[in-house]
């Protein structure tokens, strides 16, 4: 089955039109293509959330194929929290969908005037129409309406009030397949590309068509599939995702020689309340209330999402993970684990990343505008503030920049704009050489790099390596936690599309990726010096048991990653 239609949606005429994608195209998915049409299509110098910028909606490669884990859907934009080329990818029902539809990619461009608009796509073609009826409402109760019971071929993305107001630290959420918006592209504000465009939502329905999208070389693809499979299944990484999801490594990181539970706007690297929030203490309480670990799509056999339920049995969120757990707990010292749920459950309403709310919360919080531990404060702040688009609640959804400049802080926990994530650059310092080296800014999933005790040599080789990897992985659609190999992408694409494809020419197009990627950087006006971290990380150090920790990579070091 061929995925080669493109949908263009241009809001300022109405207008939705469809193309075949060109054959330059037809090894691209996900970020690959993303990045790939941001650069074609879009001047990297336009202000991101104007008219002339662009949003594109690609699922990967391998979307639709019975691949564990493979409907993950790419969110390609010029991002407004750091005025660079962005990527945010999310699980969930969509990319499926979009992909047993024939359908490759959305380009949403221009801006409604007049009202909101909602995009619905399913096999009889795609449409926009009126949607003033949806604006002003949070996430839970936009999915409840528009996916309901038909979850089984229905998904939608949507943006929360965060995202009509413009803030640069909105996300667009995802259907999970019990019909919840738990999946957030959230990463460098692209609910607030959405919210420009005046699109409320998309609602993607594949009842008319292919269930499942099959291999060019059918039974080889199967079998590739069936091993896969088996490879994940056996992994012992796995089967601790598995049971604890990504809390389980809040018992990793809290020790004294990793130091990477960022506590108290990351002056601190682990936080004597870290056990409430552990994916130990988690799993516990599932078992007490009836919570347990789900997929966050379909056909995901890893289920890492924790269904996590409040002390009377009700659902609470399907997403409380490391980052949020870490973001929003341990670096505001807010706890326990119920406390920290409640707010997740909050950014997944308002459509918020949960990551830069962490930061810019953090900042505000060490400037004085609320209280270390103040709960109450940050959970009025998402639910009144963020949620009415009031003057506080806009400068903390704009980001943790944004926070830093109201209250002029200049000790900002960002890199590229964007607010860093849980993993300690100073004691992790392959994680820091990723934050400076990729195009994303400071996003972990860009690389993971958490090996210590080698040489800083060694662990820019591991950046580099891994952030192919990854590049690889956002393309095909897949999941980081299935740990697939390169050689396991290039043999699912071989037989997924009858294509010659080696590990070597894998990464090849990887690296073309990123090349593409920071070619856009380039024109938008970056240089070395915006591939540099914050100062205070370079002086400010952590106190491992073999002495003070500083991040101390020679920046030449970072320069020579992509050189």
């Amino acid at each position: 089955m061929a995925i080669d239609r493109i949908i263009r949606v241009d809001m300022s005429t109405g207008a939705v039109t469809e193309e075949r994608a060109p054959e330059r195209y037809a090894l691209l998915g996900g970020r690959a293509l993303t990045a790939r049409m941001l650069l074609e299509e879009t001047d990297a110098r336009i202000h991101p959330l104007s008219a002339e910028a662009k949003l594109f909606i690609a699922p990967g490669l391998l979307a639709g194929t019975a691949a564990t884990t493979s409907g993950r859907t790419s969110f390609g934009f010029k991002s407004p929290l750091t005025g660079g080329t962005k990527e945010a990818n999310a699980g969930g029902q969509l990319g499926h969908r979009l992909a047993r539809l024939g359908i490759k990619a959305i380009v949403v461009s221009g801006a409604a005037r007049g009202g909101w608009r909602r995009l619905d796509m399913d096999a009889e073609g795609a449409r926009l129409s009126a949607a003033d009826d949806l604006a002003g409402r949070g996430n839970y109760d936009l999915h409840r309406e528009l996916v309901g019971e038909a979850r089984r071929t229905r998904a939608a993305a949507t943006i929360g009030p965060a995202g009509e107001h413009r803030l640069s630290a909105a996300s667009i959420a995802v259907t999970d397949p019990e019909g919840r918006p738990t999946r957030h592209a959230a990463r460098g504000g692209p609910g607030a590309v959405m919210g420009a465009k005046g699109l409320k939502a998309i609602v993607v329905d594949d009842s008319g068509g292919a269930r499942t999208v099959p291999g060019e070389n059918a039974d080889a693809f199967k079998r590739e599939v069936v091993q896969f499979s088996r490879t994940v299944l056996e992994d012992p990484r796995v089967h601790n995702t598995s049971r604890y999801g990504t809390a389980g490594v809040v018992k990793f990181v809290n020790r004294e020689n990793v130091l990477s539970m960022p506590t108290r706007n990351h002056r601190h690297g682990s936080w004597e309340r870290a056990d409430t929030i552990s994916g130990q203490l988690i799993e516990e309480l599932g078992r007490e209330r009836g919570g347990k670990m789900l997929p966050c799509m379909a056909g995901c056999i890893i289920k890492c999402a924790i269904l996590y339920h409040d002390a009377g049995g009700g659902h609470v969120t399907t997403a409380l993970e490391f980052e949020t757990l870490a973001l929003l707990g341990s670096n505001l010292e807010i706890g326990p684990a119920d406390a920290v749920a409640e707010l997740d459950r909050l950014c997944d309403d308002v459509g918020l990343d949960t990551i830069e709310m962490g930061n810019a919360i953090g900042v505000a919080m060490e400037a004085g505008a609320l209280a270390w531990g103040d709960w109450e404060g940050v959970r009025r702040l998402l639910d009144e503030d963020v949620r009415a688009g009031t003057p506080l609640g806009r400068i903390a959804g704009n980001g943790t920049a944004s926070v830093a400049a109201a209250w002029g802080i200049d000790r900002v926990p960002v890199v590229k704009g964007q607010g860093l994530p849980a993993w300690e650059p100073r004691t992790l310092k392959g994680m820091g050489i990723t934050y400076g080296s990729s195009p994303q800014g400071a996003d972990h999933t860009a690389g993971m790099v958490t090996a210590r005790g080698v040489t800083p040599e060694t662990l820019a080789q591991q950046s580099r390596r891994e952030q192919l990897t990854m590049m690889a992985l956002d393309s095909a659609g897949l999941c980081q936690f299935t740990n697939a190999l390169p050689a396991d992408m290039a043999a699912f694409v071989r037989e997924r599309f009858g294509a010659e494809m080696s590990e070597e020419r894998l990464l090849a197009e990887a690296r073309e990726a990123i090349e593409t990627e920071r070619e856009f950087n380039r024109r938008a006006g970056f240089d070395r010096e915006d591939d540099r971290l914050p100062r205070w990380l370079l002086e400010e150090p952590l106190p491992l048991p073999d002495g003070p920790a500083v991040f101390d990579i020679d920046e030449a070091l970072i320069d020579a990653v992509w050189a």
